[in-house]
């Protein structure tokens, strides 16, 4: 037998016992990259020193424990955002666990990423992740985080955060 009946004998075996899986529908994440003109350092001391997340974050930030299993929690007197620090790497990355407290919607997860572009600048991604559908968390997230970014970005550049807007936070 020749190499190209071999291959071709190869071929038909293989498509014949391959079983095709239907494919999972994509799940949904939000992803979001900012460039800030400040060192990657100080944009990780944003993310979780508590005097500087208050003046910029939609909640004050009630607890930060920076190591691994640590927990997080956003809000006034009652904790509206809770989670566990996952991963932890400074001043280069954090992932916390992340849910909206008496929200029905499953845990999602959210990564900070932060790389240096020079002395001067760096880039901040978030990614919030683990979303089995587009629900009201998702929808939540996906207005908030845009502006949490750029009220930290405006605050590290200019010394002052964006005022929150008193309603209508939505992607478009």
């Amino acid at each position: 037998m020749n190499a190209m009946k071999v291959t071709r004998a190869v071929s038909a075996a293989l498509l014949a016992t391959t079983t095709l899986l239907p494919a999972e529908p994509a799940k949904p994440t939000f992803h979001y990259t900012i460039f800030i003109a400040r060192p990657a350092q100080d944009v990780w001391d944003a993310l979780t020193q508590k005097p500087l997340v208050d003046r910029y974050y939609m909640a004050p930030l009630q607890k930060l424990e920076l190591e691994k299993g640590g927990r997080i929690a956003y809000g006034d007197k009652v904790a509206l955002i809770m989670g566990r620090v996952m991963e932890i790497e400074p001043p280069k990355k954090l992932v916390h666990s992340f849910a909206f407290t008496g929200s029905t919607d499953p845990e999602s997860v959210v990564s900070y990423e932060i790389a240096a572009v020079g002395d001067r600048m760096c880039s901040l991604s978030i990614t919030h992740s683990g979303f089995a559908s587009e629900n009201q968390s998702y929808t939540n997230i996906s207005g908030g985080w845009p502006v949490i970014a750029s009220s930290l970005k405006t605050l590290l550049e200019t010394g002052k955060s964006l005022p929150w807007p008193e309603k209508g936070l939505r992607a478009e």
